[in-house]
């Protein structure tokens, strides 16, 4: 029997139950013919296990156990126990588009010069945000850059369109090539663990792609809806998943081999100067930019492997 052409990667720690159940729903709703995919939900240490929970399923779906607490750890289980020539991931609070997985079928199909693609993401918010906050929720993985497809080869051509975790479409290959990468080194903590809000393994992902001479893709065709809490949008979160993104970002640049590292009296003048040129006349937003300068400088002068 032939495998399907593409695979769901969706992984799970302790997921809300009405969000999760509206991610599945999308999935369960899709106009991609059913033998063509298949779905892994990638139960990552929730209590109680999502095999006692009875959950409803989309037909041809499969949960697998990913003991390991940690993002990473849950998307290699999910990366190695795929069949599929192309992985979709799909986070337990994005809700897919009717098409999304036929758009992202069709692409790779077209394209076999991409190696990573996403999307449009869209936020629906359980509360309004403040009007403060414009201009800081792209931290919350909301993206738009327009209705032209954008394609980068070479790393330092790659802007902030690159694919991020929710909704990548990634090549088997890509991925494989990845999971062997990171291995048992610190890349493994450059994504969720728990709470704790570490941050950039999908983009270590998404830029394996053009290790390999992919290229990397914004395709607007790919729309996703992100769920976001009411407390994703107070400011100790919004502080400390700026923080994070800025520092863990930074850290992965140097894993990568950029000249980044900062040290000794350049770091404390770095420092010394972080809060004048974060400068907002909002304290919000002052301390949001402040949050991100100082992450920045945690990640180029830690290091490498340090914990966080």
């Amino acid at each position: 029997m032939n495998s399907p052409a593409l695979t769901v990667v969706l992984c799970v720690h302790n997921p809300h139950a009405g969000r999760l159940q509206r991610v599945l729903d999308a999935l369960a709703g899709q106009t991609l013919p059913a033998s063509e995919w298949t779905l892994l939900l990638v139960d990552n240490a929730s209590q109680p296990p999502l095999q006692s929970r009875g959950i409803p399923l989309p037909p041809g779906a499969h949960i697998i156990d990913a003991p390991e607490l940690g993002l990473t750890a849950a998307r290699l289980a999910g990366i190695r126990s795929a069949e599929s020539n192309i992985l979709v991931l799909i986070d337990d609070d994005t809700v897919a588009a009717p098409d999304y997985l036929e758009v992202a079928l069709r692409l790779m199909r077209a394209h076999p010069e991409i190696g990573a693609a996403g999307g449009r993401i869209a936020g629906e918010f359980e509360v309004a945000p403040a009007s403060w906050m414009r201009g800081f929720l792209d931290v919350l993985a909301l993206r738009d850059f327009g209705d032209r497809p954008i394609r980068a080869l070479a790393p330092n051509h790659i802007g902030p369109w690159e694919p991020c975790g929710a909704g990548m479409v990634v090549r088997r290959q890509v991925a494989l090539a990845y999971a062997q990468m990171v291995g048992t080194d610190a890349r493994r903590r450059l994504d969720r663990v728990g709470t704790r809000l570490s941050s950039c393994g999908d983009t270590d992902l998404a830029r394996t792609a053009s290790d390999l001479d992919f290229y990397l893709a914004y395709e607007p065709g790919l729309h996703l809806t992100h769920l976001i809490p009411a407390g994703r949008l107070r400011l100790p979160y919004l502080l400390r998943i700026t923080y994070c993104i800025q520092r863990d970002g930074w850290m992965l640049l140097r894993m990568r081999g950029a000249p980044s590292a900062l040290g000794g009296w350049r770091l404390w003048a770095h420092r010394l100067l972080a809060p004048v040129r974060s400068f907002r006349p909002d304290p919000r937003q002052w301390a949001l930019r402040l949050a991100g300068a100082w992450g920045q400088l945690q990640g180029r002068a830690l290091e490498l492997g340090e914990p966080r």
